[in-house]
């Protein structure tokens, strides 16, 4: 009895796993340097998270300390999306699809429930915001309080999100 039900077990486990292998995946993505923006402006200078043992933090010093950080102890409103969904790994997990931020969430979370099945009736966005234009952009980066030179900051978030930005196709200075 005991051997009939591992056997049992094991079919379902298989059935499970090949009907989980075949499942539509999709993760969505946002311009790293907008992200960043978002997360000092919502979190930090809000003071809603303490970064450092600190709530007085700059831009700049908010960036300066992401570059400084491992991935894996970042918090999840700024860790890179390639550290959360595996996409940079050495054995990257694969996804149907990569839905960008800026494209329209609610017209592509609705692509991507009808994928999977899920009702679609009327999605209603929560704290979905407009990202800045490209021109709010610069002059957050570039001139920001307390950089050593233009484009310091610019770099450091290139340099800790490049996986994110190949992922996403992004650029600095295109709009998505």
């Amino acid at each position: 009895y005991e051997n009939e039900m591992r056997s049992a077990a094991a079919m379902v486990h298989r059935d499970v796993a090949e009907e989980m292998c075949s499942a539509y995946t999709f993760t969505f993505i946002r311009n790293p340097w907008d992200r960043v923006r978002s997360a000092y402006n919502g979190k930090i200078a809000t003071g809603r998270i303490m970064v450092d043992g600190r709530t007085d933090m700059t831009f700049a010093e908010f960036v300066r300390f992401i570059a400084k950080q491992d991935p894996a102890d970042m918090n999840y409103h700024w860790r890179p999306v390639s550290q959360v969904c595996l996409t940079s790994a050495q054995e990257p997990a694969k996804y149907d699809k990569i839905y960008r931020l800026e494209d329209g969430f609610n017209s592509n979370l609705a692509e991507a429930l009808q994928q999977i099945g899920w009702p679609v009736d009327e999605i209603e966005a929560q704290n979905v915001k407009t990202d800045p234009t490209v021109e709010e952009r610069i002059s957050n980066y570039t001139q920001a309080e307390g950089i050593s030179h233009k484009h310091e900051l610019v770099r450091l978030v290139r340099k800790v999100y490049k996986d994110d930005i190949r992922l996403g196709g992004y650029s600095f200075r295109k709009y998505a």
